[in-house]
């Protein structure tokens, strides 16, 4: 049966997402053979599904092999830093160092995603939480995690229409030749042009301290960004000065997600972040 989370997709992805064992080949085959019934009809891989739709599969499917228990004298993990959340979506504080998804070296437990699959299934939700845009593992603050179907795709309509205000903190090398500005140039390897909307916080002797919007939300996009117009961000240990890292001693990369602002149902959400306390203290002299 369809429920709400997976009503207004297609049917091959419904398929694919409720059967992640299968192969791609095989659920084509199943589909093109007629073995797929959408309300008693022969289903078809584009057709959209609606809430309440019955299907059945006349065919034997490979099911997943679920990991064993977790071991009673395992560490337990940390508590998720939920600042807000209702039925349709969380706001999390992320703190540095937590990947927002599983990659290299670091798995689906140890990830932001995975920490919130696993306290979705403790608290009985339905739906597997989906994170709506990404932090860098090095970056924290706030980032929205979907809690529906409903809603992730909503948050994905309006992301791509640029709908949702995401403001950063960041701290600088030298400098900035002026108030505020927009950095407006491709990042390596992209045609497409990146935008970010920067302004002066607070000024000191060999850094300046910038809050930046950004227009596009493209891979290390304010890192990049300020590396190629002289400015690279302290702690960056990728794009950054590293010799001037070392002499201020900063602890991480100082890129803080401090402000989240949208339209939810009618109402104006904002959500803020202050910097963590490893990052206030080089902003806080007078």
């Amino acid at each position: 049966m369809v429920n709400r989370h997976n009503s207004g997709q297609r049917l091959d992805r419904f398929l694919r997402k409720a059967f992640p064992a299968a192969s791609l080949s095989l659920l084509f085959a199943i589909i093109r053979k007629k073995k797929v019934r959408v309300n008693g009809i022969v289903g078809k891989s584009a057709q959209m599904l609606c809430e309440n739709d019955e299907i059945k599969i006349y065919e034997n499917m490979p099911q997943q092999i679920h990991a064993p228990q977790q071991r009673c004298d395992m560490p337990q993990q940390p508590p998720i830093p939920f600042i807000f959340k209702n039925a349709d979506f969380a706001i999390i504080n992320k703190p540095c160092g937590l990947a927002s998804q599983s990659g290299t070296g670091i798995s689906e437990e140890q990830s932001l995603a995975g920490m919130l699959d696993i306290w979705a299934k403790e608290e009985g939700l339905d739906f597997k939480p989906a994170l709506v845009h990404r932090l860098d593992k090095e970056t924290s603050g706030l980032i929205i995690a979907a809690l529906s179907g409903p809603a992730l795709r909503e948050f994905g309509s309006m992301l791509r229409a640029r709908k949702i205000r995401k403001e950063y903190l960041a701290l600088v090398k030298g400098k900035m030749p002026q108030k505020s500005g927009k950095i407006t140039m491709p990042l390596p390897g992209d045609e497409k042009i990146s935008e970010s909307i920067w302004k002066i916080e607070k000024s000191f002797e060999e850094y300046d301290c910038v809050r930046v919007r950004l227009e596009t939300g493209r891979k290390h996009q304010i890192r990049i960004h300020f590396a190629q117009i002289g400015h690279p961000l302290l702690g960056d240990t990728k794009y950054g000065d590293f010799a001037l890292n070392r002499k201020l001693k900063i602890p991480r990369l100082f890129l803080h997600s401090t402000l989240l602002e949208f339209m939810w149902q009618g109402e104006k959400m904002k959500f803020e972040a202050e910097l963590p306390q490893e990052l206030e203290s080089y902003v806080s002299i007078s």
